[in-house]
Order: C-alpha cells, then structure tokens, then sequence
C-alpha cells in the first residue's frame, strides 16, 4: 500500500484547503522526508488526516454524530480525501463532514471510488467493510503498521524483566491471552462450584418408601369412603332445608298480593280522569291551530314584497359606497402627484445649478482615456523601481549573509581541527582505562562466569520455590486428612441419629393410626346412640361384632379428648421426621465436605510428588547443597542464593564498565574519529565556497545598484507630467479624476429623465381630474333612486306590522304545530295508563291463585317434620367432618405426588450430574494447561512465541538496513523477554541490549518496529510509513547514523516520513514539510527541498 495524494480541509490547527503529492520527485527520489514544526503547531494533523480519509477516525479523537473535535474551530466544514494504489491499482477514498446554520453536525459522508472514479461504497458501514478488505487492514493494524512503534521498543529494550511483558503487549496487542487464561481459570472454578451445587440439591430431596407410600394410599381409600357417606347425609339435609324455605316464600308471596289489590283499583279510576282532562286540552289547541292559518298566508306575502324591495335597494346602496370610495382614491392620488411634481421641478433645478458649476468635467468624456493610459505606465514604472530597489537591497544583504557565513565556515573548520585532536587523545585515555579496570582478566571468560552464576541462581531459586511448595502441600496434606477424620465421625454419628430417629417416627405413625381408629369409632357410638338401645349382651354388635356393650351402659367416649392426644402424637411426629430432615441435609454436607477433601488431597500428593521430582533433578545438577524437608533449609538455601546474587551482581558492574569502555572505544575508532576527520575536510571546503561566494555577491551588489538608479530617474520625469494634469482638474489621483467623470455623466442623465418624468406626471394629473368629475355625475344619480325606493319598502314594513307585529310566522306556526303534538302524546300517556293500571289487577289476582296451588302441593309433600334451625344444626355439625376428610385427602394425595415429582427430579438431576462432571473434566483440562487467575500462565507463552516470530521478521529487516548486527533471544522460561545483539564486525560478540549505544539502539528498535509492521500487515506489502519519535535523545553523530539506515529502506520502495521538532533535521533531510503557526490557533504547511 502506498500513499499517492493527500488533500484536506479545516483539520485541527490547519485552517484552509492543502494537498501534498508524494508522486513528486522531490519525495520518491530520496525515499526519505521530514514532518518539522514547533511543538504543539499541528505536524501530527496530516496522521489524523490519513486516518479521517481511510477509516473515517482518527487514532486520537472519536468522532460521533454530535462530536467532531477534528474540525478546525470557527469553521462550518471539513474533509480529508487521499489517492493511494494496491497491488498497482489505484484508489480513491474521502471523507467529510459539515454543520447546519444552527451549528448542528450533518451527518458524515464517506466514499470510495476505484481507479475509474466508480464509487464501490458510499455509507459508513459499507466504506468500514470495503477499505478493511482493500488494504487487508483493520483501523488498529493499520495505525501500528503505517505509524512505525519504534520508540516503544526503545523503552522495551530499556525496561526492567518485570515490565517487558507488560510492555510486549502493549506493542503486539496480545492483550487477548491473558484474557483467555483468566476467562479458563474462572470457568473451571464456575463449572465445579456448579457440580458441588448439584450434589447439594440431591441430598436436599426426600423419596418415601414402599411402606409410606401403601400408608398414603390406605388413609386415602378409608377417608374417600367416610366422606362419601357423609356428603350423602348433607345432600338430603340441603332438599329439606330448601322445601321448608320453599313454603315460607310461597305464603308470603300471596300475603304481598292480596294486600296491593285496593291500591291497583284507586289508580284505575285516577287513570280514567286524566284520560278525559287530556281530550279536552287536545281538542282548544286544534281549534286554535286553525284560526291562525289565513293570517299567516297574507303575512308571508308582505314579507316576500319587503324583501325584494330590499334586493332592489342593496346593489344602489353599493354603488353608492364604490362612488364614493374611488371619489376619494382619486383626491388622494391627485394630491400625491402634485405633490412629487413639486419634488421634481427641485431635484432638476438642482442638477442643472450643479452641471452650470462644474462645466470643466465636460472636457473629460474625451480626454479622461487618454490620461488613464498615461497613469498606468506612471505605476508600471513605479513597480519596475520597487523590483529594482528591492533586488539591491537582496545583494546586499546577500552580501552580508556570505560575510557571515565565511566567518562561520573559518570557525567552524577550526573547532572541526581542534575536536578531532581531542577525540584522539581521549582514544588512548580508554585503552589504558579498559586495561586498569579489566585487570589482566579477559572479557569473554568474565561473561561465560556470570552466566554460570545466573544459571546456578536460578536452579537454587527453583529449589526453594519447590521446597516451599512441599512444605505447604504436607500441610495442606494434614488439614485436609484432618477434615476427612473429623466429617467420617459426624457422619457416622448423624446415620446412627437419623436411624434411631425413623424408629422413633415409624413408632409414631401406628400410634396415629390407631389413636384415628379409636376417634373414628367414638364417633360412630355417638352416631348411634338409637341404636344403642337395642343391643343386647350376648349378643353381636351389627358394627363391630362384638357381644359386650359397655357404651349401652352410658360409658360414652370423649371424642374431644381423643383428638387432643391425636395432635400430641401429630406434633412429635412433625418435630422428629423435621430432626432426621435436617440431619439428613448434615450428612449430605459431611459427606460432600469428604469427598472434595480428598479429592484435594490427591491432587495435593500428586503436586507434592512432582515438587519432589523436580529437586531431586535439580540436586544432581548442583553440589555442596544440604537438603532437607523443612523451613530451616529454606532460610539457608535464600542465604546461599542472597550470596549468588551478590556474586553476579558485582561480576554484572564489572562486565557493564568494560563494556561501556570497550564500546566507548568502539564508537572513537569506528564512529567519531571518522567522522570528525571527514567533517574537518568538509569544513575546509565550505570555508573555500564561502570565499567564492562573497566575491560573487560584491559584483551582484555593484550591478543593481547602477539599475537602481536609472530606473529612478525615468519615474521622477513621468510623475511629474501626470500631477500637472491632475492640478487641471483640481484631483490628485486618477481615482478622484474618474470619479469626477463618473459624476458628469450621471448628472446629465439624471436630468434627462427628471424632466420626461415631469411631462409624464403633467398629463396623469389632467386625466385624474378629468375621471373625478365623471364619477361625482354617477354619485348624484344614485342617491336619487336610493331614496325613491326607501320610501316604497317603509309603507311595507308599516302594514306588515300592523297585521302581525314583529312576531314571525315560522315560530308561531311551530309553536301551534308543537302543542298540538303534545297534547296528543299526554291523551295517548293517559290511555297506557288506564289500561296498564287494569292489566295489573288482573295479574295479580292470576298470580295469589298460582302460588295457593303451588303450597298446597308443597305442603302435600310432607319432607321433614323439623324446624329450618335444627336442620342447620345438623349441617354445621357434619361440615367439618367433611373438610376434615378432604384435607386428609388432599394431605396424602399431596404427598404421593411431590413424592413421583421427587423421584423424577432425582433423576434428572442424576443425569445432569453425570453432564456436569464431564464438563468439569473437560475445563480442568484446559485450566491445567492454560488457566490462571491473573492470565499469566497462558500469556506468557503466547508472547514467547510471537517475540521469537518477530525477532526473525527483525533480523530481516536489520539485514537490509546494515549488515552487522543479528538479534538473538536469550531469555528462559522465568525471563521470556531478554535479547542480546551478535556485532558480526566484532568477531560475532554478543552483547545485551542495555549495552547498545544511541545509535544501535535506534537501528535495533526500527527493525523491531519494522517486524512487527510485517507481522501485523500480513502479505499487505506497505510502502508509505511514519515515525513520530525517538530522534529528540540522538547527538548529531548518532543522528546520521539514524538517518542513513532509514534511508537504505529506500531500495525496497518505501516511503519513510520523520515527525519531529528538530531543527536539525531541516538540514540532513533534503525534503520536508514544515507546519508553521500563524496565530489564532492556525498553522500552515510549507513544502521545502
């Protein structure tokens, strides 16, 4: 991928329209530029508006639909448009946005367009999707490959082990390892508490036994019968009840009717009488209707004549007011015009008194050309002396500018000696003080120690870690066989409990059911006291068989009492059968708490054997270690490892100021010297061009100055010949002349058309005077025929009055017409209630004897010789029975059922154990392999792999950049992360990355920068990229170390821009953008080369 154009508007600091074309030679022939400009002035503007074109977001600033923090401030719009090619085909992608005159935001607009302008995707979601799979990039792929992360591995180089992870992904965006290790650890934590839930829920549900089942059944069938034939005693209690309240309602029914029989006979004959009223009333209000009908037929016939009389009058009266109306529009308009008349004849004598005044501009409509041309070469030659003045005032300070220089060349090649001569001598100071601070010792045997050392450490820290580990397992051993002892004897002593228990409820349960027994039969002998009387000794029972009958005697049973001992019985059986529920749920626990104790246990040992395993390996590799089992030898193992520590630790200060000397010395011979001697050379020849070059500059000076003044004198002769003609007119400038022209010839036009308006207004005024007279005629007229028929339409009015008033014939003909209707309704009301009142008696007399018919029938029937009181009575003693029976029903019918809803829920939850157990064997895997709770286990591996993925991309791209350096992981399994450079110039010696020098440093951190572009671009090759820091902390030297191998990158094609504020960087980079502010908050590009 590569950028062609760039075009925006009003992003950021950047007010106005800017296009940057990187198909320019200026760009493609160096492969190297520079991004320059103060801090703060808008440099990473062009970034956002790559970004804003390509993805519509920038990496900084979130644009929303009431959001946009990229606009420039002030401003209404904003767009971002950029051509870029793929795989030789070229793209067009654009972006912008705008604001309502309320200031509101429209909506974004996106584009996408192909090489032959044809749009592929205009909305925001389709642009989304097209340019990710046009460049094969997402928004944050695209911002770490396009936006070189170099000074990020520069920290990382520097950082401490703790923080290289961290810092790793960061880089790479490996975030989603840790997070999968965290999401495997909770999961199999999630799914095991899931199964010890089931296993709770299994012990909580209680199955009955075949014995408590055929109980349940028994007590059902026993209480179904029973509540049979007691519902069969109510029933006929209820028929009884119903035909004693059948004839009480029957009697007084006749009683109500035979009382109202008088009172229906009085409304007859008041019904009569009214009827009679109501004719009457009828037959005034007819008569009276019929009188009135002749005088309303002569009355409508007035009206009729009054009303033509006035559609005769209206349309005179409105002529008349017309008349009127336009009489007065032509006063009015008549007056107006004389009115601006007046104003006319003033406007045109004061034209003409100002033409009489000013007759020297007559001359000007045939000579103002004429000086116009002369004006214009006066000011072409004032230019021409304004160049020249300012070409000299260039040479000579051109002149003073190679004065300077030569001066700064001739010191600077002096301080060029004198440095190079001091950089000569520090040479040998650094191999006398590398040789002291070695001590005879060779470097590479000093290296080759501290890495034993490291190695030792480390085995003696693994030793610990795992001792450590043993110790806490035995007693983690202990605790847990502890807890299995100590739940085994609960558990033994709740099933002994629970057994004794269901012994106790078992014993319960038949005295329940006898104690019912009993109930049931001192009911039945109270039943039956009629019965009693018959029994005879000797002779059997006809209930239950028996020959002696004590209750024949008066022995009555209580039944009260025995219902008391019922629910004595009753209460213990709930209070025990509650105890073995409870202990029921202690054993599930214990039993629950046993088996994760060794399951824990197990995977205790086996991590106690593996600890083991590991120590044993290790004591084999190391020796004059005492070992054993216990925190004693933890503490003098950390001594040992304290006093290793130390050991490297000096040894590490010792190889860390070799280096520091053996490279400063590097960097003398291979480095400074160099470059000094070749910047002394090039000193002296800028001291040799700077002499040249003033030489130059005197004779330019000499040269424009003589220029200068001929051009001079030229202008003096033409302005003055110009400011005499402008005294003629009495100006200064031609402006005032042409202007005075201007004035002449409206003046004379302006009178022209005052006086054609004077004549014009003359003759309208005659016309509307004449037209006034004639409607004054039509006035006069009008008002004669308006007061003939006013006189006609009185009379009228006068009669009509006379004969009916003011009433009018509409009303009172409704008002007759409405009475008689409601007469009429009051006769018909009147008739309906005579007869109403007749039907009523005859209904009721109907009714008295139908009801004496139904009693006599009903009393025939003859169903209980008792009072309604003592059937209740009866009924209320019986009621409870049978709600007794129902509950005891639906007690054990109850029980039967949540016991089959039990059963098939144990099941169920049988099954999802076995579910659940697999899935916790599945996720106890993956835990094992990848599972921690702060996502280290499975992010570390992951970041290994793709360290050592990108150092090889690394090593890649250093080859192209210089041939010297491989990087080489040297890290382990407790420090993943740490690197060493091989300087093949240097025998192939290895050296850390804390040790690189500035410039190293850089190269190596660009090729990791660079790696991992390739990494996150995948087969996207990307040929235009960017880097926005790191040069500040360079020195000149380094600096062009720095910029010679970005510009080595140009033979693979790319494109590299530099983002700083250096001013340095102006003059190593041939060609660079330079934002410059310029007040208020703007910035504006400048392209240099």
């Amino acid at each position: 991928m590569k950028i062609l154009n760039l075009k925006f508007k009003n992003i950021n600091s950047l007010a106005g329209e800017w296009k940057i074309d990187f198909t320019e030679p200026q760009f493609t022939d160096n492969g190297l530029f520079a991004i320059t400009g103060k801090t703060g002035s808008g440099k990473s503007s062009i970034l956002d508006a790559i970004s804003l074109a390509l993805y519509g977001k920038t990496p900084r600033v979130e644009i929303t639909g009431q959001s946009n923090d990229v606009m420039t401030r002030g401003f209404a719009d904003c767009y971002s448009e950029i051509v870029f090619e793929v795989d030789g085909k070229k793209w067009k992608s654009s972006w912008k946005q705008e604001k309502t005159r309320k200031e509101n935001l429209k909506p974004v607009g996106r584009q996408i367009a192909d090489q032959d302008d044809k749009i592929v995707a205009d909305q925001v979601r389709s642009c989304d999707n097209r340019i990710v799979k046009i460049l094969g990039l997402t928004f944050e792929q695209f911002t770490k490959v396009v936006m070189l992360a170099q000074g990020s591995f520069a920290a990382f180089l520097q950082a401490d082990k703790n923080d290289k992870g961290e810092l790793l992904e960061q880089i790479t965006g490996t975030e989603i390892y840790g997070e999968i290790s965290k999401k495997a650890f909770e999961r199999n934590k999630m799914e095991v508490q899931k199964l010890e839930n089931i296993n709770f829920e299994i012990g909580a549900i209680k199955i009955l036994s075949e014995e408590e089942i055929e109980i349940h059944n028994k007590e059902i069938s026993e209480s179904e019968e029973n509540k049979k034939r007691i519902d069969s005693e109510l029933q006929a209690i209820d028929t009884a009840k119903k035909w004693l309240t059948d004839l009480e309602n029957l009697q007084k029914q006749i009683a109500e009717s035979t009382s109202k029989l008088p009172e229906l006979e009085t409304k007859v004959i008041e019904a009569k009488a009214a009827l009679q009223i109501a004719e009457n009333e009828l037959k005034i209000a007819k008569d009276e209707q019929e009188k009135a009908t002749p005088v309303f037929v002569k009355v409508r016939e007035l009206d009729t004549k009054i009303v033509e009389k006035g559609k005769t009058l209206n349309p005179v009266l409105s002529a008349i007011k017309a008349l009127s109306d336009e009489k007065n529009t032509l006063a009015e308009k008549i007056k107006n015009q004389q009115a601006d008349l007046e104003n006319l004849k003033e406007k045109l004598k004061q034209k003409n008194d100002w033409k009489t005044a000013n007759t020297k501009y007559e001359s000007l409509v045939e000579n103002y050309a004429a000086i116009e041309n002369q004006n214009n070469k006066l000011q072409d030659l004032r230019k021409d002396l304004i160049a020249k003045q300012q070409n000299f005032a260039k040479a000579e300070k051109e002149l003073k500018d190679k004065i300077v220089i030569l001066q700064q060349a001739s010191s600077n090649f002096e301080s060029k000696h004198k440095l190079f001569e001091q950089k000569s001598a520090e040479l040998e100071i650094q191999k006398t003080l590398l040789s002291e601070t070695l001590g005879g010792e060779d470097l590479l045997k000093l290296q080759n120690k501290k890495e034993s050392l490291t190695k030792e450490e480390l085995k003696i820290k693994s030793l610990i870690d795992n001792l450590k580990n043993i110790i806490d397992s035995k007693n983690k051993i202990e605790n847990f066989q502890k807890t299995i002892t100590e739940n085994s004897e609960k558990q033994q002593a709740l099933v002994s409990k629970i057994s004794a228990d269901k012994t106790i409820v078992q014993y319960l349960k038949d005295k329940i059911d006898s104690q019912q027994t009993i109930i049931n039969l001192a009911q039945t002998v109270q039943d039956y006291n009629e019965q009693r009387k018959l029994l005879e000794d000797g002779k059997e029972c006809p209930l239950c068989g028996a020959t002696e009958h004590p209750y024949a005697k008066g022995n009555i049973p209580k039944v009260g009492e025995e219902r008391e001992k019922l629910n004595t019985l009753n209460k213990q059986f709930d209070k025990t059968n509650n105890l073995i529920l409870n202990n029921e749920k202690l054993l599930t626990a214990a039993k629950t708490t046993i088996d994760n104790a060794i399951t824990n246990k197990t995977t205790v040992e086996e991590n106690l054997e593996t600890s083991r395993k590991k120590n044993e390996q290790i004591l084999l590799e190391i020796s004059n270690v005492n070992y054993y089992e216990t925190n004693d030898c933890v503490t003098k193992l950390e001594d040992l490892r304290k006093t290793k520590l130390d050991k490297y630790q000096n040894l590490k200060k010792l190889i860390e100021d070799a280096g520091k000397i053996e490279q400063s010395i590097k960097s003398l011979q291979d480095t400074d010297i160099p470059i000094l001697r070749q910047r002394e050379k090039i000193a002296a020849t800028a001291k040799t061009e700077a002499e040249t070059a003033k030489l130059l500059a005197e004779k330019t000076k000499e040269t424009a100055e003589n220029v200068q003044s001929e051009t001079k004198t030229q202008f003096e002769n033409a302005n003055s010949a110009i400011q005499k003609t402008f005294a003629e007119y009495d100006v200064t400038t031609i402006e005032n002349l042409k202007n005075n022209l201007i004035d002449w010839k409206k003046n004379t036009a302006d009178i022209e058309t005052l006086e054609k308006q004077e004549n014009e207004l003359d003759k309208d005024i005659a016309l509307n005077k004449q037209e006034a007279e004639q409607k004054q005629k039509l006035f006069d007229e009008k008002n004669v025929e308006k007061q003939k028929l006013e006189i006609e339409k009185q009379k009228l009015d006068e009669e009509r009055k006379k004969l009916f008033g003011d009433k009018k014939t509409e009303d009172e003909e409704t008002r007759l017409r409405n009475l008689v209707v409601q007469k009429e309704k009051i006769k018909i009301a009147a008739e309906e209630n005579k007869n109403g009142a007749t039907q009523k008696i005859a209904e009721t007399k109907a009714v008295i004897e139908q009801n004496s018919k139904h009693l006599t029938k009903k009393q025939a029937e003859k169903l209980t010789e008792k009072t309604v009181e003592e059937l209740q009575s009866e009924q209320d003693e019986k009621k409870p029975q049978v709600d007794d029976l129902s509950q005891k029903i639906g007690a054990n019918r109850q029980a039967l059922t949540s016991n089959a809803e039990n059963l098939k829920k144990n099941s169920n939850k049988l099954k999802e154990k076995e579910r659940q157990q697999q899935i916790c064997e599945k996720w106890a895997i993956l835990d094992k392999l990848i599972g921690s709770g702060d996502g280290k286990k499975y992010r570390n591996f992951a970041q290994a792999l793709t360290f050592e993925h990108l150092i090889g991309l690394a090593n890649r791209q250093l080859q192209k950049m210089s041939e010297r350096y491989i990087l080489k992981r040297v890290g382990d399994a407790v420090n993943p992360f740490e690197l060493s450079v091989i300087d093949k110039f240097q025998n192939c010696n290895e050296r850390t990355a804390q040790n690189l020098s500035g410039g190293e440093k850089f190269i190596v951190s660009l090729s990791l920068a660079l790696g991992l572009a390739n990494m996150a671009s995948k087969n996207m090759k990307i040929d235009t990229m960017f880097i926005d820091e790191g040069f500040g902390t360079l020195d000149t030297d380094y600096l062009d170390v720095a910029l010679t191998a970005l510009s080595n990158l140009q033979n693979e094609g790319k494109l590299i821009g530099v983002i700083s504020h250096l001013s340095e960087l102006k003059e190593r980079i041939a060609t660079h953008i330079e934002v410059v502010p310029k007040g208020n908050g703007h910035s504006q590009i400048e392209i240099h080369n």
